[in-house]
């Protein structure tokens, strides 16, 4: 009778082990499968032409409030006459963030039709090579510095970079982002 007892208790404690180690294996499993889906793209098609019809909008609205000259900057305009667009610390970059769930601004259809994050205006070549490059690390997040990297200080000329952000039903997120020379 004592060695049928211990036969169960051998058998539970076994069972107790093995959930444990599958409860463990699947949370990992579904921690990587969430990861996985949250990665950076960059320069698609897609985003190549939702990045245009973005430039196109805001140079609506700059035309909109009577700046027509072409070689005014999209960005310094709505710097200097709105509240939704600032001026990146001491460089000439500009961000305009449509992140926030409450965002009502002049950039909503924008937000809304192409899930535009965040728009920057900015130079690669200046902030890349820049002596003090920890000021403007800590102005862009971890995908854009990404980006800014990628294209490289063969870039010198004020682009456009917008960064799209997908979210999905279950939390999981993927961040793209594409550029336009202005």
């Amino acid at each position: 009778m004592k060695k049928n007892g211990f036969v169960f208790l051998e058998t539970i404690v076994v069972i107790s082990v093995l959930s444990i180690t599958l409860l463990l294996l699947f949370s990992s499993y579904s921690f990587m499968l969430r990861k996985s889906r949250e990665r950076d793209t960059f320069d698609n098609i897609d985003l190549i032409y939702k990045t245009y019809y973005i430039k196109d909008i805001l140079d609506n609205y700059k035309a909109s409030r009577g700046a027509n000259d072409p070689r005014s900057s999209i960005m310094f305009y709505i710097d200097k006459n709105s509240l939704e667009c600032k001026k990146m610390g001491s460089f000439n970059s500009y961000v305009c963030d449509l992140s926030n769930p409450s965002y009502s601004g002049s950039l909503l259809s924008a937000k809304a039709a192409f899930e535009a994050d965040k728009i920057y205006l900015l130079n690669p070549n200046e902030l890349l090579k820049s002596s003090n490059k920890n000021n403007w690390l800590a102005l862009f997040d971890a995908t854009t510095i990404d980006y800014i990297n990628e294209l490289g200080v063969a870039t010198n000329k004020q682009i456009m970079v917008v960064k799209y952000k997908k979210v999905y039903g279950d939390g999981t997120y993927e961040v793209f982002h594409s550029s336009i020379e202005v």
